[in-house]
């Protein structure tokens, strides 16, 4: 760790009932050699031993026990405020299940210190099982339905997903913020509790004329804790995505479009799961939790309507 890391940058850990993946995440940061005194935890209201563990094993990270579960949003920004006014130049968000190389933060640091354009930098992201294969390594979007393209999750490593690029998205469990970017956007929108909030953050992010870039020889290992299907799963991905969708069209007949395309996916994909023509349902969990997402997100206001004529 050089003086201008220790000086300059904080993590954010949002958690929820993860003590066992979050300690393992915290001693990995030690192992990169991040003071734990500049890690900030900020915990959803666990009803697990979160709290009492971390308070035991890490005394010296700032833990912010919330007394209700904000989302991955609201904990993020209450994580993004305390670093903001602890002075920190650089913020890396990370997810709970998340273990780090040795190596990891350097690459990362050094690249943001260098080129002030960059708001977003993204290391390499493995599963944690099994950890040679590929969760992020850079990602684009989509120009109609800003869907992630050129993800090359599940490959093994090869000279394609193993350049420094510039990309459109950088996904939350990992990603080195500007301290002058969160200032500016404020953070993520807590509109969305959970999912898409990174989404709809990088596409903030690149409106402010500001780079995202994705750095292959940072490297990190995810536990993707939320892949499972769920019906909880299925309402939130969903209703998050016409939360984003209604946020980010390009015109009325672009949203239009999208409104009709997320409903006609909904359905297609809950046949090809029923027909077994896919193994994993894209809507998450069941079809009728992913058409009431879609609804709630269709119709209830967003934040920066409330008060609207």
């Amino acid at each position: 760790m050089t003086k201008k890391t220790e000086t300059s940058l904080w993590v954010v850990i949002p958690t929820y009932n993860r003590s066992e993946d979050l300690i393992a995440c915290l001693e990995s940061l030690g192992h990169a050699g991040i003071p734990t005194r500049k890690v900030i935890i900020v915990d959803n209201h666990s009803a697990d031993d979160t709290v009492q563990r971390v308070s035991q094993t890490f005394p010296e990270s700032a833990l912010i026990p919330l007394e209700d579960n904000l989302g991955a949003t609201g904990a993020s920004n209450i994580g993004f405020e305390r670093a903001l006014e602890e002075g920190a130049e650089f913020v890396l968000r990370l997810d709970s299940d998340t273990v780090v190389a040795h190596d990891f933060v350097q690459p990362l640091l050094e690249m943001a210190v260098e080129n002030p354009q960059i708001g977003i930098l993204a290391p390499k992201i493995y599963y944690f099982d099994p950890p040679e294969e590929i969760w992020y390594a850079g990602a684009d979007t989509h120009p109609w339905h800003f869907g992630t393209i050129n993800g090359h999750r599940h490959e093994k490593d090869a000279p394609e997903n193993s350049a420094l690029r510039e990309v459109d998205y950088a996904w939350g469990a990992a990603m080195l913020i500007s301290a002058e970017v969160l200032r500016k956007t404020g953070g993520f929108d807590q509109d969305f509790f959970v999912y898409y909030e990174e989404v709809d953050f990088c596409q903030r992010v690149q409106q402010l004329g500001y780079q995202i870039v994705y750095i292959p020889n940072a490297r990190i290992w995810h536990k993707v804790g939320s892949s499972a299907n769920s019906s909880w799963t299925a309402y939130h991905w969903n209703r998050s995505k016409m939360l984003f969708y209604r946020k980010h069209a390009r015109s009325t007949a672009h949203y239009l479009s999208l409104v009709g395309y997320a409903f006609s996916y909904a359905l297609l994909d809950a046949v090809s799961n029923w027909l077994s023509i896919r193994e994993k349902s894209g809507n998450r969990g069941p079809l009728k939790d992913a058409l009431r997402g879609l609804r709630v997100g269709l119709r209830e206001p967003r934040s920066d309507q409330m008060g609207a004529a």
